[in-house]
């Protein structure tokens, strides 16, 4: 049989084992997967060695086919295999990055640890980044952002009334710990992967929902990245809940020349396209935020934006503080923020921001906050 024949059943069977896991049957699904991943081990070995681009593409698929089926010794075992054959370099790289989940799998699954299904990988690029390295804050704020985006998909999946202060709820941050993994270099990478509960049993009726997290999260990401107005509403048609996954979104993207780009996908579908978030993001991003906003109480009054240190928040209190370079500096004090969200505030205290506001005689009345990084 050719690779054709042998791809087209892996795809079905695939197709199969997606099925099998949105309705919560998990065993099926694995077994889906695994003949899937053995399906595509027969078309990598019809290949012509000339056939470059897809030989790199159908070893990725097989091993990530077996990954997601849990068989990982075999997974492991079969990118040893392909990577001592002729492949192009990304091909390499990404059953690198599967070697890596896959060893952290197995060393949690060892501790009684297991994960939702779906890796996020994480990479940041250009700029100050380096090969492997780059600034402590720059990586700390993605991974907060990252780990904000998929608790606020978890309550959405959920139907958690919106959150507008504080953390998750303590059922959501004991039963879902997001963990973050290293992953290999290139540019700077990280993984991060969701916890499943620990008292599953308390969750039976929503396992379905539960299991769905992070494809959940991708759909949001892309959404974010691709059509942040028409696109996202559809998805998302909760409009608070649209509201906070576009800020949460503006504060991953990077907004001067501290890096490039942000890239992020399921490294267990590496035939998945990739969601970027790039320099021209945020404009997209600003403009859903703005048509999202309350009108203005002020129409005839201009907004202006400060720029300064974000030094103090109280929002329930309705202000916040920002500090404004000078000789000494000036600390302005910003009412009526209670609209702000604090996971999406909270990480700003004491960063650059950029506050834009509205000016009533010596007040000022807040209307936006975002980051601001050079």
């Amino acid at each position: 049989m050719s690779w054709s024949d042998h791809h087209s059943r892996s795809e079905k069977l695939s197709g199969a084992a997606e099925m099998f896991s949105r309705s919560g049957d998990k065993l099926r699904a694995y077994e889906a997967y695994r003949q899937a991943a053995t399906e595509e081990v027969l078309a990598f070995d019809a290949l012509e060695i000339g056939k470059v681009r897809t030989r790199g593409i159908t070893a990725v698929s097989a091993v990530a086919l077996f990954y997601k089926g849990q068989d990982f010794s075999t997974a492991e075992q079969l990118a040893y295999r392909l990577l001592g054959t002729p492949l192009p370099p990304y091909a390499a790289d990404e059953l690198r990055n599967l070697l890596q989940i896959i060893w952290t799998t197995n060393s949690a699954e060892k501790a009684g640890i297991k994960f939702v299904s779906g890796d996020v990988l994480v990479s940041i690029k250009g700029g100050q980044v380096i090969h492997g390295g780059a600034p402590l804050d720059l990586v700390m704020h993605r991974v907060e952002g990252i780990q904000a985006v998929l608790f606020r998909t978890v309550e959405m999946l959920l139907e958690k009334p919106f959150r507008k202060r504080g953390g998750p709820d303590s059922d959501i941050q004991s039963m879902f710990k997001p963990w973050l993994f290293q992953a290999p270099a290139g540019s700077y990478q990280f993984a991060v992967r969701m916890q499943e509960p620990e008292q599953m049993q308390l969750w039976v009726d929503n396992r379905p929902k539960l299991e769905q997290v992070t494809n959940a999260f991708f759909k949001v990401l892309k959404a974010l990245a691709t059509d942040p107005e028409t696109e996202l509403s559809t998805l998302v048609p909760n409009k608070e809940y649209q509201g906070a996954f576009l800020n949460l979104a503006r504060s991953l993207a990077p907004s001067e020349k501290t890096f490039e780009r942000i890239e992020v996908r399921d490294a267990s579908a590496p035939a998945e396209p990739l969601v970027t978030l790039a320099l021209g993001s945020r404009k997209g991003l600003n403009d859903a935020i703005r048509k999202l906003r309350p009108a203005s109480p002020l129409p005839e009054v201009p907004e202006i934006k400060i720029s300064g240190i974000l030094r103090a928040v109280h929002l329930d209190q309705d202000w916040l503080e920002v500090s404004v370079a000078g000789e000494p500096p000036e600390h302005l004090h910003i009412i009526e923020a209670g609209e702000a969200l604090d996971d999406v505030v909270g990480p700003m205290v004491n960063r650059a921001v950029i506050v834009s506001v509205l000016k009533r005689g010596t007040k000022y009345l807040y209307r936006d906050i975002e980051i601001a990084e050079s």
